[in-house]
């Protein structure tokens, strides 16, 4: 039972609305956990002013005013806690070009002859024949042909890799309770903060 002003006990009872919403913290997922351990610690206190509303108020402007410093510290714990847990954020990438080019080259050359002679008794050879000589019908004909090809191409290859989790290391149990230890310990200092906000008896 109260014997000056009020408990937190019975605000908490009467769903009062301590704020304690919007003062800095190192990871917002935290802030639950440090406003439970201040209301909890001072659960059976009275508070140090006449009305509940007033108290809020010198309430969340000490937590502005002190957890810059504490955030300092929880982040140095923080940071200790992911290097020994082993994690790793890795981004692997590859670009690569690649140029494909080729060349082909086929000549070919072909010639027909169709000859009509009307004298037997004659001897033609192939001079005669391309010189139009001793022959009474000629059909000759001569085919070129060159053809070239010239391929090019080019490929783009992109190649990503992520790794974000834990590079295999074995936990160190030792240096990690010591690191919840350490931020039960920056608890307990932020709560020692606050104790001029309440009365000195319980």
């Amino acid at each position: 039972m109260a014997r000056y002003t009020i408990t937190i006990k019975t605000l908490i009872d009467n769903n009062f609305d301590f704020g304690m919403k919007n003062y800095p913290i190192f990871n917002e997922n935290y802030r639950e956990t440090l406003n439970s351990n201040i209301l909890n610690y001072y659960y059976e206190n009275e508070i140090g002013f006449e009305t509940a509303n007033l108290f809020k108020f010198y309430l969340n402007t000490k937590l502005n005013l002190i957890m810059p410093k504490y955030n300092a510290l929880y982040e140095a714990q923080k940071k200790l806690l992911d290097n020994i847990l082993g994690n790793v954020d890795l981004k692997e990438s590859l670009n690569r070009n690649i140029d494909n080019k080729s060349n082909s080259t086929s000549n070919s050359t072909n010639k027909n002859k169709m000859v009509n002679q009307d004298t037997p008794q004659g001897s033609l050879v192939n001079q005669d024949i391309e010189n139009f000589t001793y022959a009474s019908n000629m059909n000759l004909s001569k085919n070129e042909s060159n053809d070239t090809n010239n391929l090019k191409g080019n490929t783009t290859e992109d190649y990503v890799k992520n790794i974000v989790g834990n590079n295999g290391n074995k936990y160190n149990v030792e240096v990690y309770k010591m690191v919840v230890d350490n931020f039960n310990s920056i608890d307990l200092s932020i709560i020692n903060e606050l104790s001029d906000l309440f009365m000195g008896i319980m």
